[in-house]
């Protein structure tokens, strides 16, 4: 069992490097929409079309070697994330989407020298559940609202005190077969914090080789971010894109920090090669690097306790893909 700990809120020893992550963040966030929040990219607002419900299942373990902490010690982190979406076409206008979601998140933390918390945790949960509602205006214009709902903790946290909640309402225009772009503003709880923000969905091929998207959700990346991808033939395709990661969680009530909130920031960049597997699996592979990562621990009422940079970290995984 790990040792509860008195703290004592110290001075921000990084608040250049956290304004820069902020501000880029934001700047991400205009470009997609982050799973953490449950919100729905451009690819799930056109799944569905035709006559019956559409599933897919998505799966993506990716992996961050020991990393360097600020102040002393390391941290490395495994992650496996699952989605099964559905989506339906129930009228000639109006599309319903469902989506439930699972993430395991295995931190380990060599002591931790230079931060209020030596190993400040361990094995997190996210288990979500959204839905969606599309209305086509007409041929070219659609609404959209989703809501979504998360366990968000670490192992041992009350269940009642870890949930993330919110919704966002936008507009899709597709002018063309080739081209989509939306607008929608988001509101979420994210435990302790509320979080207000427009966002801009994207799906335009430029050429019959070239393609600018947002991520896929399921990624390392997610979909905050813009994604360039390079068809190269027989069923083959490589992509360069970054993307914005967030994770904020509840802390397990036996731990240092009982009943606080731990939070993760990266900006993510990465190069992804995928291939078609016949007719309904793809497969991808990815390698990339977060920057400006921090970590911040809060005490239960969301009052910050401490806050630090790692290094640039490699990240390396892949992603399953398959519609049933």
């Amino acid at each position: 069992m790990k040792k509860t700990v008195k703290f004592v809120n110290k001075q921000p020893a990084c608040s250049v490097n956290f304004f820069c992550i902020g501000a880029i963040g934001l700047l991400l966030c205009f470009c997609g929409f982050t799973d953490l929040y449950g919100q729905v990219s451009h690819k799930t607002l056109d799944a569905g079309r035709g006559d019956k419900i559409r599933f897919s299942f998505e799966t993506s373990p990716f992996y961050v070697p020991k990393t360097h902490v600020s102040g002393g010690g390391n941290l490395t982190l495994t992650t496996v994330m699952t989605e099964l979406k559905a989506a339906a076409q129930v009228s000639e206008k109006t599309n319903l989407g469902l989506g439930l979601s699972y993430e395991f998140n295995d931190y380990n933390f060599t002591p931790l020298t230079g931060f209020a918390v030596s190993d400040p945790w361990n094995k997190i949960h996210m288990v979500g559940i959204s839905g969606r509602v599309r209305y086509a205006i007409n041929p070219t214009w659609s609404l959209f609202v989703a809501t979504s709902g998360q366990y968000s903790g670490e192992e041992g946290a009350q269940f009642g005190r870890s949930l993330l909640y919110g919704g966002s309402a936008g507009a899709a225009y597709t002018p063309s077969p080739t081209f989509t772009i939306g607008f929608a503003v988001g509101a979420f709880y994210r435990l302790e914090n509320s979080a207000v923000f427009p966002t801009i969905i994207i799906n335009w091929k430029i050429t019959d080789k070239f393609q600018l998207r947002n991520p896929l959700p399921i990624s390392a990346a997610g979909p905050a971010g813009l994604e360039l991808g390079y068809t190269m033939g027989s069923g083959w395709e490589l992509s360069l894109g970054g993307g914005y990661r967030s994770r904020r969680f509840r802390l397990s009530d036996s731990g240092p920090v009982p009943g606080g909130v731990g939070q993760t920031n990266a900006l993510i960049g990465y190069l992804n090669l995928s291939r078609q597997l016949g007719k309904n699996v793809s497969m991808s592979v990815y390698g990339g690097a977060a920057f400006a990562g921090s970590i911040r621990v809060e005490d239960r009422t969301g009052e910050r306790i401490d806050s630090t940079s790692y290094n640039t970290a490699p990240i390396m995984g892949l992603i399953l893909k398959t519609p049933f």
